[in-house]
């Protein structure tokens, strides 16, 4: 399992060190029971379900740094289709709506499209886990429906689950929108790169990704905070429409 890093994390491999770690978070009736899993009772529950991950050799520990300490898993697993996996995850309690799993899972993803030449990456969720949904969309994967009495959960109800999938040629789109937006990136705003947020699950700050920020009469749908600031957060229009930046870009070229 090659180490994979990003801004404030890191994905590496499993080693039987890491039982206790992962008991910290698969005790947590909040996690287990949400992935299809019982909570672990004991440490040795730890240490038995971490000898088969290792041994399958298809989740990373994610790390937190710079301490790295063990705070979940994301995984890559085999399906019936060599070339399709299927995404999971897992995160400590005390690190949700931080935005880490999906800086974790877009890492994987990567990963999976770039390194393994992957043609498909799937997942699932249960149907009310709306933490994990918020983390599938920001993802870009495609909802494609609700597979009714999918599977059993421990108690041995049947379990209804949304399914989604993200296709090789939707993810080399979405690379080629990440490119365009970084070109358009307002480094100029005194807020940049970002607000500081503790819901980062549910902020949708558009400030650094529009060069018309400045712009009185920019073609968008801004808001005034009570303090003068421009607010952008929900403005459709630097994610969809460049050719209206563009045109407006000119428009103030030629003033």
């Amino acid at each position: 399992m090659r180490t994979i890093e990003t801004e404030r994390l890191i994905l590496r491999a499993w080693t039987p060190e890491d039982a206790s770690e992962m008991f910290e978070y698969a005790k947590s009736p909040l996690v287990g029971p949400a992935a299809g899993w019982e909570p672990h009772q004991t440490i040795e529950d730890s240490k038995a379900y971490l000898k088969q991950a290792i041994e399958e050799d298809e989740t990373w520990a994610v790390t937190l740094k710079p301490e790295g300490r063990v705070i979940g898993s994301v995984g890559l697993h085999l399906t019936r289709v060599d070339t399709v996996r299927e995404l999971g995850y897992v995160l400590h309690p005390d690190f949700w709506r931080k935005g880490i799993m999906t800086e974790a899972a877009k890492a994987v993803i990567d990963f999976g499209f770039s390194e393994l030449q992957l043609d498909a990456i799937r997942v699932f969720h249960k149907v009310n886990n709306a933490r994990s949904r918020r983390v599938v969309q920001k993802c870009g994967f495609r909802y494609d429906g609700t597979i009714r009495c999918s599977s059993k959960g421990p108690d041995g109800s049947l379990i209804d689950r949304c399914t989604y999938t993200i296709a090789r040629k939707e993810w080399e789109e979405g690379l080629q929108e990440s490119r365009f937006c970084g070109f358009v990136q307002n480094r100029a705003c005194e807020y940049f790169p970002c607000h500081k947020t503790n819901d980062p699950d549910h902020f949708n700050c558009l400030f650094c990704y529009c060069p018309l920020y400045r712009m009185k009469n920019c073609g968008g749908n801004p808001t005034f905070l009570p303090n003068g600031i421009k607010d952008c957060s929900s403005c459709t229009v630097p994610h969809f429409r460049y050719d209206h930046i563009l045109a407006k870009l000119m428009e103030r070229t030629d003033e």
